[in-house]
C-alpha cells in the first residue's frame, strides 16, 4: 500500500525557518517566472498576429490593385478601340475636308495676290500721270509768267516814253511863253518910251510900277506853272509807284521762279527715289505678309491639332472618371455597410460588457495586465492618437484575461494528465490489491 500525501501544511510544519523561508522564496521565484513566461508567451503572440495581419493585409492590398490596374487596362483598351474606329471611320472625310479648305485658301490667296498687283499697277499708273500733269502745268507757268514779264515791260517803257515827250512838250511850251512875255515887255517898253517921251519921270515911275507888277505876275506864274510841273511829277510817280512794286514784285517772283526751276531736277530725282523706296516696301510688305499668312494658317493647323488632342484626352479622362467614381461609389457603400456592421458588432459588444459588468459579483477582482518592458509600452501609447488612447485599458483587461484563461486551460490539461495518471496508478494498484489475498484496513485511503 502506498503511503499516503501529505499536505502542504505538514510540510511547512516540519521545516524550520530558514528552510520554510527558502522554500516561500522559491515558490515566489516560480510563481514569477511563470508570471515572466506568461508575458512573453502573450507578447509572441500578439506579435506574432500582428505580423500575419500586416502580411495577409499586404496581400490583399496587392491582389486589389492589381485587379484594379486589370479593369482600367480593359477599359482603356476599350476607349483606344471605340476612338480607333471613330478616326477610321472619319479618315477621308477629314482629308477631303481639310483639302477642299486648302484648295478654297490658295484661291483666295491667288485672288489676293492678282487683286494686289492690279491696285500696286494702278497706282504706278496715277503717280505718273500725276507727275506728267503737274510737269506740264509748271511748263504752262513758266511761259505765261514770261509772256507777262515781256508785255509788262514793253508797257512800262512805252508810258516811260509817252511820259517823257509830255515833259519835253510842257518844258518847250514854258519856254514859248517866257520868250512871248519878254518880247511883249520889251514892245510895251518901246511904245511907252515914244509916246511919252516928256513924262520920263512919270514914265518911270509907271515902268518901275509895270515892271514891279509883271515881275509880280512873271513870278506868280511861273510859280503856278512849277507848281503844276511838280503836281504833274508827282501824279506820275503815284501812277508810276503800283506798276513799279509790281515789277519788282514779278522781278522778285521771277528770281524764285528761276531757283524753283533749278531745284525741279533734285526734286524730281528725290521723287523717283522716294518712289523706288515705296516699291521695295511694297514688295518686302508682300513677302511679309505672304509669310505672316503662312505662319498664321500654321499656327492655325497646330492649334487645331492641340484643340482635337485636348479634347480626346478630356473625353478620354472623363471617361475614366466617371468609371472611377461608380466604382469608388460602389465601394464606399461597401465600406460604409462594412463599417455600419462593424459599429453595431461594436455597440453589442459593449452592451455585452456592461451587462456583464453589471452581473460582476464584488469578490471577483480583474488584475490589470502590464508589461514588463514599460519603455515600450510608454512609446506604444505615445504613438497611438488620441481617440485609440482610451482603449488602452479595455485591451489591457482584455489581454489580461484572455492570459488567464490560456494558463487556466494549461494548467486544466495539466491536471487532467495528472488525473489520468492517478487513475491508471489507482486502478493498477487496485488490481494488484484485488489480486493479493491481503487483510484490507478498516481505515479508508482518502485519494
Amino acid at each position: 500500500m502506498p503511503k499516503k500525501k501529505k499536505g502542504k501544511g505538514s510540510k511547512l510544519a516540519r521545516m524550520s525557518d530558514e528552510e520554510r523561508a527558502r522554500y516561500l522564496q522559491h515558490r515566489a521565484e516560480l510563481e514569477l517566472e511563470a508570471k515572466r513566461r506568461k508575458q512573453q508567451l502573450i507578447a509572441v503572440f500578439t506579435k506574432n498576429k500582428l505580423k500575419r495581419e500586416e502580411a495577409f493585409a499586404r496581400l490583399n492590398t496587392a491582389k486589389i490593385n492589381e485587379q484594379w490596374r486589370f479593369i482600367l487596362r480593359r477599359i482603356k483598351c476599350k476607349e483606344l478601340h471605340e476612338d480607333m474606329e471613330y478616326l477610321w471611320n472619319n479618315f477621308d472625310r477629314l482629308i477631303k475636308t481639310k483639302n477642299l479648305m486648302i484648295q478654297r485658301l490658295h484661291s483666295e490667296l491667288e485672288a489676293a495676290d492678282v487683286d494686289h498687283r492690279r491696285l500696286q499697277g494702278a497706282h504706278i499708273k496715277m503717280m505718273d500721270l500725276i507727275i506728267g500733269r503737274y510737269k506740264q502745268k509748271r511748263i504752262r507757268l513758266h511761259e505765261s509768267f514770261v509772256r507777262e514779264r515781256n508785255h509788262i515791260i514793253s508797257d512800262e517803257t512805252n508810258e516811260l516814253n509817252r511820259i517823257r515827250k509830255n515833259l519835253d512838250q510842257y518844258c518847250s511850251q514854258l519856254q514859248n511863253i517866257n520868250f512871248g512875255q519878254d518880247k511883249r515887255i520889251e514892245n510895251i517898253l518901246t511904245q511907252t518910251k515914244i509916246q511919252n517921251a516928256v513924262y520920263i519921270s512919270s514914265i518911270a515911275y509907271l515902268k518901275d510900277d509895270s515892271l514891279s507888277r509883271l515881275m509880280h505876275y512873271v513870278s506868280n506864274e511861273v510859280e503856278k506853272l512849277w507848281r503844276q510841273l511838280n503836281k504833274m511829277i508827282i501824279e506820275y510817280e503815284k501812277d508810276t509807284g503800283d506798276k513799279r512794286k509790281q515789277y519788282e514784285y514779278l522781278k522778285e517772283q521771277d528770281d524764285a521762279h528761276r531757283a524753283d526751276v533749278a531745284q525741279y531736277p533734285k526734286l524730281q530725282a528725290q521723287l523717283q527715289r522716294v518712289i523706288k523706296n515705296l516699291k521695295q516696301d511694297m514688295h518686302a510688305l508682300s513677302q511679309k505678309r505672304e509669310q505672316s499668312i503662312a505662319e498664321l494658317n500654321n499656327q492655325i493647323v497646330h492649334i487645331r491639332k492641340r484643340i482635337e488632342s485636348s479634347r480626346e484626352i478630356f473625353s478620354v479622362n472623363q471617361v475614366l472618371d466617371t468609371t472611377q467614381l461608380k466604382k469608388l461609389t460602389i465601394i464606399s457603400t461597401n465600406v460604409r455597410k462594412e463599417l455600419q456592421r462593424i459599429s453595431e458588432k461594436g455597440l453589442a459588444g459593449l452592451s455585452l460588457l456592461r451587462i456583464c459588468s453589471n452581473l460582476e459579483p464584488f469578490s471577483l477582482t480583474v488584475q490589470k495586465y502590464t508589461l514588463r518592458d514599460t519603455g515600450s509600452r510608454r512609446a506604444f501609447t505615445s504613438c497611438m492618437s488620441e481617440p485609440f488612447d482610451k482603449l488602452d485599458k479595455f485591451w489591457e483587461q482584455f489581454n489580461y484575461i484572455k492570459s488567464d484563461n490560456i494558463f487556466m486551460k494549461k494548467e486544466c490539461d495539466k491536471l487532467s494528465f495528472e488525473n489520468k495518471l492517478l487513475r491508471n496508478m489507482l486502478r493498477t494498484y487496485l488490481l494488484t490489491i484485488s489480486k493479493a489475498p491481503v487483510a484490507r484496513p478498516l481505515t479508508s485511503v482518502s485519494v
